[in-house]
């Protein structure tokens, strides 16, 4: 039996968790929450999702400190970003460290569902 394709996601608000759980297609990645950027490190690592899915707000601006680990690790592994609240210098920062989406709280279905479809799709190429 094949494993299912999994993305992990740290940091994000409960009601964003359960949109992007809720996002993923019944034959689609598994969303497995991890309770810290060191944990999704050592995930990409041992693991090898085919995304990660990062919260991020004023008290956890830190979690971006983990993509450019994260690129050293799997350099082509899609990271999502979810900030807390919509902010240039945060959407900024976190594609100059060379992100795949960045979505704003409260993430919608539709939009999650889409993301999550273009991993995949990346993923066969």
């Amino acid at each position: 039996m094949v494993a299912r394709a999994e993305v992990l996601v740290c940091g994000c608000l409960e009601d964003d968790l359960a949109v992007i759980r809720n996002a993923a297609e019944p034959d689609g990645p598994v969303v497995r929450a991890v309770d810290s950027p060191v944990k999704v490190a050592h995930h990409a690592m041992a693991d090898r999702p085919v995304a990660v899915v990062l919260g991020v707000g004023p008290d956890t601006l830190a979690y971006l400190d983990v993509i450019p680990v994260i690129r050293a690790i799997k350099n082509d592994l899609p990271v999502i970003v979810v900030a807390a609240e919509d902010s240039l210098e945060l959407e900024r920062t976190a594609r100059q460290r060379g992100i795949f989406y960045y979505l704003v709280h409260p993430v919608q279905r539709s939009e999650a569902r889409a993301v999550l479809r273009d991993v995949m799709r990346s993923r066969r190429r």
